[in-house]
């Protein structure tokens, strides 16, 4: 690369507000460097200063460095589906399709608050969808980006829709879909949570239920004993004495397994 080109992409970088991240212009420099070099490379239909602030952007999103697209597509000649276009020929020219995962996209859009959150929901959709759905590609960026989507609605932060669904390589009206499916997921999933917490309300339940039974059954056989063995007045404890003390002795128990859970 001639020492005029390289020249161009520092000043490119610096009209995109990047020439802080100094470790920018070392990786696109080389990323140009290299498209020169491939055979295919010469023959993209893009001009040099397009080849230039793509090359950029690739750059940017290898190294986890935002990148503002309106800014880029102000600097190139050409319109913003030709922007994508050249950006994924230029991406299997170079073999650098990088999976984007949760935490690229979290460092890029600034929403590192929301990464666990955003992890934990896609493990828990890939258990979902493996069981409706065989051979899913978890690779497709449109997975992790729509886990950071919802992950930010469920944590109260404002989701950055329009630069997530650019970052999911899916068209609006397949975003749209995806978010149903989402949305089914995540209903299911709460409905799941309800009614086992229900259920174990309900074993609980019945379980003092029990513990109350056997008291009772308990006392109906003392009192059987009570009238089989009474042979003196004096001796005999007044029914309702000893209905209390029954109660009392089954509540107990029953206040005892329950501190004991």
């Amino acid at each position: 690369m001639s020492g005029e080109e390289n020249k161009t992409v520092t000043e490119m970088i610096n009209k995109l507000g990047l020439s802080e991240h100094e470790q920018l212009l070392p990786k696109a420099t080389e990323l140009l460097r290299l498209l020169q070099l491939k055979p295919t490379g010469s023959t993209v239909n893009l001009g040099a200063y397009d080849k230039v602030v793509i090359c950029i952007d690739l750059a940017a999103n290898l190294l986890g460095v935002p990148f503002d697209n309106e800014i880029a597509l102000k600097l190139c000649s050409i319109k913003k589906s030709a922007y994508a276009n050249g950006k994924r020929t230029l991406e299997k020219i170079l073999d650098i399709s990088k999976v984007i995962g949760i935490n690229e996209i979290c460092v890029q859009l600034g929403l590192n608050q929301v990464q666990k959150e955003a992890l934990t929901m896609l493990e828990n959709y890939r258990c979902y969808a493996g069981t409706v759905q065989s051979n899913v590609d978890f690779s497709h960026p449109q997975y992790a980006t729509m886990a950071v989507f919802q992950a930010c609605k469920k944590m109260k932060v404002k989701p950055p829709k329009v630069k997530l669904v650019k970052l999911s390589h899916l068209k609006p009206t397949q975003w749209a879909m995806m978010e149903k499916t989402w949305y089914n997921f995540l209903t299911q999933t709460k409905q799941h949570s309800a009614s086992a917490t229900t259920s174990k309300i309900d074993e609980e339940t019945e379980s003092h239920r029990s513990v109350v039974r056997e008291g009772m059954e308990e006392a109906t056989a003392d009192t059987r004993t009570i009238g089989v063995k009474r042979s003196s007045p004096e001796k005999t404890e007044p029914y309702e004495n000893w209905k209390k003390r029954m109660l009392e002795k089954a509540f107990r128990e029953l206040k005892a397994l329950q501190q004991g859970r």
